[in-house]
C-alpha cells in the first residue's frame, strides 16, 4: 500500500504528468501524421513471396512456390511501418519426391492481423539431390576460335556437380571463363566453373565443387603459347 502511495505521490508531481501528458500528445501527432491523418483501423492487400523452410538435405526444390495474396488489418500508421516485415512460409519437413501441397503460415508484427491469404495452399515440386564428375573446359578470352593456347594447366581438371537430378540431365559441359592477357601476366589465376546445356546457357540451382579451379600457365622455349587451329582448351 505504501508502494502505491509513494508511486501516486510521484506522479501527481506536476512536472511529472504535464511530461507524460507532452509524452501522449506527440505519440498521437506521429501517429495521425504516419496515418495520413486517420488512427482508425484499415485493411490493405500486398503480395509476399512464399519461403520455403525445412526441406530434407536429399531434396531439391524445382522452381518457386507461387506468390500469395495477404489481406492485413491494423491502425495504418502500424501498417505503413510493419507491412514490409510479413513472412509467409511452408513447412517441407517430411516432404518426399514429387508434386505436393502444403499450407502457408504468414507471420506478421505486432499490431498486424492477418486477414485471409490467397491462394491459402500452394503446390510445389521436388526432386531427388543427384550429383555427377565433368571435366572442365578452357574457355578463352579473347582468342581466336581459330587458335589454341598450349601450356596451360587447371587444377583441379574435374569438378563435381550437385543438384536436381532433371538439371544435371541438362548439363552439356562445365567450363571456366578466364581471360588470357590477365592468365600470361599473372601466370596464375582463379577461374570460376559454370555448367552450360547444350545451346550455351547457364544452369542455375546446382552447387558445383569446387567453384573455382586454379588455372595456370607455362610456356615451352621452344613453342609459342597460341598456335593455329583448334578451339577451347580441355584440360
Amino acid at each position: 500500500m505504501n508502494r502505491l502511495q509513494q508511486i501516486w505521490v510521484f506522479l501527481s508531481q506536476p512536472k511529472v504528468y504535464w511530461r507524460i501528458f507532452s509524452l501522449l500528445l506527440a505519440m498521437t501527432f506521429w501517429l495521425l501524421a504516419a496515418g495520413d491523418g486517420s488512427l482508425s483501423g484499415t485493411e490493405r492487400i500486398t503480395t509476399i513471396a512464399v519461403e520455403v523452410q525445412n526441406l530434407p538435405s536429399d531434396l531439391a526444390l524445382v522452381g518457386s512456390p507461387e506468390m500469395v495474396r495477404v489481406r492485413i488489418r491494423g491502425l495504418s500508421p502500424i501498417l505503413n511501418r510493419g507491412e514490409d516485415s510479413l513472412v509467409a512460409k511452408i513447412d517441407l519437413s517430411g516432404a518426399e519426391e514429387g508434386s505436393e501441397t502444403y499450407a502457408v503460415d504468414v507471420e506478421a508484427p505486432l499490431g498486424i492481423e492477418v486477414v485471409t491469404i490467397t491462394p491459402r495452399w500452394v503446390n510445389v515440386y521436388t526432386e531427388q539431390v543427384t550429383e555427377a564428375v565433368f571435366p572442365v573446359t578452357l574457355a578463352l578470352l579473347g582468342v581466336d576460335s581459330s587458335k589454341v593456347v598450349t601450356g596451360l594447366n587447371a587444377a583441379p581438371s574435374v569438378v563435381t556437380v550437385k543438384g536436381p537430378r532433371s538439371t544435371l540431365e541438362e548439363i552439356d559441359h562445365v567450363v571456366a571463363h578466364l581471360s588470357l592477357d590477365s592468365l600470361f601476366e599473372k601466370k596464375e589465376l582463379l577461374a570460376p566453373v559454370q555448367a552450360l546445356d547444350f545451346q550455351g546457357r547457364g544452369l542455375f540451382g546446382l552447387e558445383i565443387e569446387p567453384r573455382e579451379i586454379v588455372v595456370s600457365f607455362k610456356q615451352s622455349k621452344e613453342a609459342s603459347p597460341v598456335e593455329e587451329e583448334g578451339d577451347e582448351v580441355d584440360s
